[in-house]
């Protein structure tokens, strides 16, 4: 499966109005609603469809049939951010995204990609990439992969929200090429960010598992989605297993050759706490 951006990223103004007005209008994506989606969005008809894609894939949307509710996360964001204004709503879009394997070639992008100084990419360059990381029978065509990367490409520009979290910068390109230079930048993420992302990858990959080995998840991204280097990420974890709070939720032991996490709390729950402290605390700001 496939993040289908039908080349739109998405906006605030979108998800501002989707969490808003699904909850009053569960059918607002179905066929049958498509001239309400159109007024509701301001969109089009593929733009509607892009709109849908990005919310089921960031897990703040379900569709079963011809209705489409809020999940937890949704409705949490409907409940603290209705105008999707919190750096903290798109830092939960932009992790849910990643942990997400259906959310090719989003995730990809962000769990492949090294962040290096000087490593400026084309647009073309970050397809190849992006084609070439493709494994199995799912995989999709060069054609399929710029239109999709397309609209993740829309959401790295200036203003827009996922550029803001300070994940991606760009720089002109030469004259001849029509699309920028991107590359992936260092981060500061807050702790709660970290952990956050912590419980959710073991969450989504090592749910039975009370006490995991810290490279499993540095493996599975922890710290390139984040925008850090696995240094600053155990760093990050041995200030959480100190701290009164964070520290009810993971305990972390490193040794020479071996480190690993300790779970006191996990799975939805944990995450749901976490995101309702996060929101309340307001301690996440935008860079």
């Amino acid at each position: 499966m496939s993040l289908d951006t039908q080349t739109f990223g998405i906006s605030r103004y979108w998800l501002s109005s989707a969490l808003t007005k699904l909850p009053s209008n569960p059918e607002l994506f179905s066929a049958s609603s498509l001239c309400t989606a159109r007024k509701t969005f301001l969109a089009g008809k593929n733009q509607v469809a892009a709109i849908k894609n990005w919310l089921v894939s960031s897990e703040d949307v379900t569709v079963s049939s011809k209705q489409a509710t809020l999940t937890d996360l949704g409705r949490l964001m409907a409940a603290k951010d209705s105008r999707a204004e919190s750096a903290w709503t798109w830092w939960l879009f932009h992790l849910h995204l990643c942990a997400n394997q259906d959310s090719f070639p989003y995730c990809t992008f962000f769990k492949e990609f090294e962040f290096e100084m000087n490593s400026w990419l084309s647009f073309d360059e970050i397809i190849a990439k992006l084609v070439d990381s493709q494994h199995g029978d799912s995989r999709v065509t060069e054609n399929t992969v710029k239109t999709y990367f397309e609209g993740i490409e829309q959401t790295f520009q200036p203003t827009w929200p996922i550029y803001g979290l300070g994940l991606v910068e760009r720089r002109s390109a030469p004259v001849e090429s029509k699309k920028e230079l991107i590359r992936r930048c260092r981060a500061e993420p807050k702790d709660l960010i970290v952990l956050y992302a912590t419980l959710l990858l073991q969450h989504k990959f090592f749910t039975n598992q009370s006490t995991v080995e810290a490279k499993q998840l540095i493996d599975k991204g922890l710290g390139r989605i984040l925008g850090i280097g696995i240094g600053n990420v155990r760093s990050a974890l041995d200030r959480i297993h100190q701290d009164m709070t964070l520290g009810k939720f993971i305990q972390y032991s490193h040794a020479a050759n071996l480190d690993s996490i300790q779970f006191l709390k996990k799975g939805d729950d944990a995450l749901k706490q976490v995101r309702l402290h996060t929101y309340e605390g307001g301690n996440v700001r935008w860079p």
